[in-house]
């Protein structure tokens, strides 16, 4: 087992199980980069949506939801960090309450990895109010009553990536994965 889960296999993944109209929202933070790097839309249009660079915490939650309304026969998809997953928690409540077919995905590094690697980059690894504790964001996703999957093994994820893009309803996968200062994301520059 390779453990954490790296965000370019979260990418490939999605990219293999996605229909190309499948609408794919993605946050600042972990998803930004890799998914605007290396997610490839099977046609042209409006399938990837993402406020790159304005860091919006919990924008995805949020968004996903008009991206459904906006093209409700496409299969539609929130990526976001574990600190975005709680800007905006409260969102699972609406979805529950529509019963909105919308998968969630949570990179779960208890950083705000962003901030993170701009400060191991540009402050000489020192760190303020980066690192947090790990939540258990499937088990709060399941308060909500979402169908949930939490992976730690990469062995798992796409068993459980197609699980929770073909169930009835609102899901969430999450991913214990790399931390953002961690990985070789696709950016030019880091900025805290």
């Amino acid at each position: 087992m390779i453990s954490p889960i790296r965000p370019e296999r979260v990418v490939s993944t999605l990219g293999r199980l996605l229909d190309d109209d499948a609408v794919v929202v993605a946050d600042p933070g972990t998803p930004c980069p890799f998914f605007s790097a290396f997610y490839r839309n099977g046609k042209a249009g409006r399938q990837f949506i993402t406020n790159r660079a304005h860091g919006a915490l919990g924008y995805s939650a949020a968004a996903v939801l008009g991206a459904y309304y906006g093209r409700p026969g496409a299969k539609c998809v929130s990526v976001m960090g574990d600190g975005s997953f709680g800007f905006t928690v409260g969102e699972y409540e609406t979805v529950m309450r529509k019963n909105l077919p919308i998968t969630y995905v949570v990179f779960s590094n208890s950083v705000f990895g962003w901030i993170k690697a701009g400060q191991k980059s540009g402050f000489g690894e020192r760190y303020y109010s980066v690192d947090f504790s790990r939540s258990d964001h499937a088990g709060i996703a399941a308060a909500y009553g979402l169908k949930t999957w939490r992976v730690e093994d990469p062995a798992d994820l796409e068993g459980a990536m197609k699980a929770a893009l073909e169930a009835d309803g609102p899901t969430l996968v999450d991913v214990i994965a790399q931390p953002l200062q961690d990985a070789n994301a696709p950016v030019s520059e880091w900025v805290a």
